[in-house]
């Protein structure tokens, strides 16, 4: 059986409203964890949402550069990380920086 959960906020301002189909164990699950986080359903969902999506955002830069598409500068920008937050992600994961002379030449200029 599926309920529905309706999503918003209520800042002094209207916003979007979206809905979710979950199911009942899910919801179960859900208001276990808002009950010992001392939240209620929404806030959680919004955390869990914003957590979830910093994530995805991490896991989608980080494949951009393993296949060379973007700098790591790029990447870590588009994270929402510093470059050298970035960095710290590749080595957690074994990913090799990739770099060339002109690169690294241009990089430390930068920090002289």
């Amino acid at each position: 059986m599926f309920k529905y959960i309706v999503v918003y906020c209520i800042i002094g301002v209207t916003m979007p409203v979206t809905t979710v189909r979950m199911a009942d164990e899910e919801l179960r699950i859900l208001d276990d964890l808002a009950k010992r986080n001392s939240l209620d359903r929404s806030d959680l969902l919004k955390k869990a949402i914003k957590l979830g999506v910093k994530d995805m955002l991490l896991e989608e830069a980080l494949g951009k550069y393993q296949r060379g598409e973007s700098s790591a500068w790029q990447c870590a920008s588009e994270a929402g990380l510093t470059l050298w937050e970035f960095l710290d992600q590749l080595k957690k994961r074994d990913i090799y920086f990739r770099t060339d002379e002109i690169e690294l030449e241009q990089a430390l200029k930068e920090f002289q």
